[in-house]
């Protein structure tokens, strides 16, 4: 199991600059505007895994979650975001920090987490300001868990229900196969870049695509 210890991830994050690229794209900044703090510390003597600047304001804290973890681990995950979502309601930072209103309490984890536990993701209680990361350990895609696929898994309660991995082929068809590549050799001809949300809300989701999000 790939990334099996939270310390092996974290390192994964923080050298990888695709990674970071795609956290920036679902957060909708730019990465040029970036900047990234590891183990960093506020009140309490809490240490958080990173704090996401956009121009040297916190735009997100961080938790990561090694592949190997089960339910109570997850769960712990969460308390932390909350209390990072707490940080920036009141303010919090022993740096001084401001903080983006737009700002965002991240819980990042392997897709082994989700692969090799039978617990629903979609079952727990999330702050409101959450964004849940899957990173397949293989291809190092980022994937946001959104609400609208926690309200799907919310809604099947039962124990063996298992998350079905996006980075497999299931019910896509082939048109939307030459659909996606006829847009991707569009952009690079135009030398734009890519942002996978703006696709989805741009032009699948205008042209009725099946899988557009």
């Amino acid at each position: 199991m790939p990334y099996r210890l939270e310390k092996d991830f974290q390192d994964l994050i923080a050298s990888s600059n695709n990674i970071q690229k795609d956290i920036c794209s679902v957060l909708e900044m730019d990465y040029k505007d970036f900047k990234l703090l590891r183990e960093d510390t506020y009140i309490n003597g809490i240490t958080a895994d990173f704090t996401l600047f956009e121009r040297n304001k916190v735009r997100a804290i961080i938790e990561c979650k090694g592949g190997a973890i089960g339910v109570s681990e997850y769960v712990r995950g969460i308390g932390q975001i909350f209390q990072y979502e707490y940080f920036f309601e009141n303010h919090l930072s022993l740096k001084n920090y401001g903080f983006c209103q737009n700002f965002n309490s991240v819980l990042v984890f392997p897709e082994s987490v989700l692969k090799n536990n039978d617990f629903n993701v979609g079952l727990f209680k999330y702050p409101k300001s959450k964004k849940i990361l899957e990173i397949n350990s293989h291809n190092l895609a980022v994937r946001c868990i959104n609400d609208s696929e926690l309200e799907k898994l919310r809604e099947t309660k039962h124990r063996d229900f298992k998350v079905i991995s996006p980075y497999y082929v299931r019910d896509i068809r082939f048109f939307e196969v030459y659909f996606l590549l006829q847009v991707l050799a569009i952009f690079k001809f135009k030398n734009k870049l890519v942002h996978r949300k703006n696709i989805e809300e741009m032009i699948l989701k205008k042209t009725n695509s099946l899988n557009n999000g």
